[in-house]
């Protein structure tokens, strides 16, 4: 008979005393499931990004009579490789996106980091690089929500956290505004963090930038031209949610 590991046992003893509940639809948890704070419905009604998007700027493509390339591509300049989304920015992902953002929910990270093997397999090995809160935003919220989804992305695909960008200007929140506004709103704000912390990452490793929801791409753009313009040349960027 194969013994039950420790960890297994105290596990499933401590859902006896503190019966978890699906984050979802609030229905108890068994031990034994894949996920800590998610039943197998609920994950099955997240809306994951598989519907077609751009593999280029991650958005929705819109076909024309030209030909059938993104016209947001077209139209625009965008300083990354390819920029991929977990899933969209509706219903239970906008909930959990939500908890994590505004309420602290790091209980659910470990989750959100088992459901990337999905779609993020292409990660394992690079380096991610969180996209960084002006100092000002960080100590009001506490905490930086898109290093927490890095910490978990990269226990999952095994990858490092470098911490190759800080935030030189505040301004305003992107919420609300319009596509040109918001690239505004970035324009400069982002720099190349000190040598010292990116001395050692080769100018080609695979880097991918990483926040919490996509909307217009402009914010990890603009982190991605920095990065562009400081040599490293295989730029990405990832997000849980689509807007």
């Amino acid at each position: 008979m194969v013994p039950v590991p420790v960890k297994v046992l105290a596990a499933r003893f401590l859902d006896v005393l503190w019966p978890r509940r699906c984050f979802g639809c609030r229905r108890r948890l068994s031990g034994d499931g894949p996920f800590l704070h998610l039943c197998p419905r609920c994950v099955g009604d997240l809306d994951f990004s598989f519907t077609p998007s751009c593999p280029r700027c991650g958005g929705r493509p819109h076909r024309d009579r030209a030909g059938s390339s993104c016209s947001n591509c077209r139209h625009g300049q965008f300083f990354f490789r390819s920029c991929r989304s977990l899933f969209e920015h509706s219903g239970l992902g906008r909930r959990m996106i939500h908890e994590i953002k505004y309420r602290q929910g790091n209980f659910l990270l470990p989750d959100l980091g088992r459901l990337s093997g999905i779609l993020f397999s292409d990660m394992a090995g690079g380096i991610l690089v969180p996209v960084p809160l002006h100092w000002r935003r960080r100590w009001k919220r506490g905490f930086n929500q898109s290093e927490w989804i890095c910490q978990a992305l990269a226990r999952e695909h095994d990858c490092s956290v470098r911490r190759l960008l800080w935030r030189r200007r505040h301004g305003r929140s992107q919420v609300g505004l319009s596509c040109a506004d918001r690239r505004r709103n970035v324009e400069g704000a982002f720099a190349l963090a000190p040598r010292f912390l990116w001395k050692n990452v080769a100018k080609d490793a695979p880097i991918y930038l990483v926040d919490d929801v996509l909307t217009t791409g402009a914010t990890v753009n603009e982190c991605a031209k920095v990065l562009l313009q400081a040599g490293f040349s295989n730029v990405h960027a990832r997000t849980l949610a689509r807007g």
